[in-house]
């Protein structure tokens, strides 16, 4: 087996898809965008009830692209100063996407949590 490079897993990116209303937006983020440094700062955005600098700290240094629309179908840019002016309802759903994507599989079959 090869060994693994810090620099492999930096580079690494996933794509979703985040259900908008009737619609869907394309997202493509960076996995090692969500460390446990970076959740410290959201903990600290959360705990001064910041949720809005919480969803733009959790996601300026993730979000490598999308589709999401603006002015005369321009993309909205991917900056904390864009993020900060978009719906914080918006901000949130993609935010839940990326941490379910992150999650691993639960595994299938076996003993459901609710038990027999």
């Amino acid at each position: 087996m090869m060994p693994v490079r810090l620099s492999q897993i930096l580079q690494d990116t996933r794509t979703i898809t985040v259900p908008v209303g009737d619609a869907a937006i394309t997202v493509t983020y960076k996995p090692s965008g969500v460390t446990p440094e970076r959740e410290d700062l959201i903990r600290s955005h959360i705990a001064d009830q910041r949720g809005g600098a919480a969803l733009v700290a959790l996601l300026a240094p993730c979000l490598v692209s999308w589709d999401l629309l603006g002015e005369h179908d321009q993309p909205v840019p991917i900056t904390p100063e864009a993020l900060r002016r978009l719906p914080m309802t918006l901000l949130a759903q993609v935010a839940a996407a990326i941490m379910a994507d992150l999650r691993p599989n639960p595994p299938s079959g076996g003993a459901s949590a609710a038990g027999s």
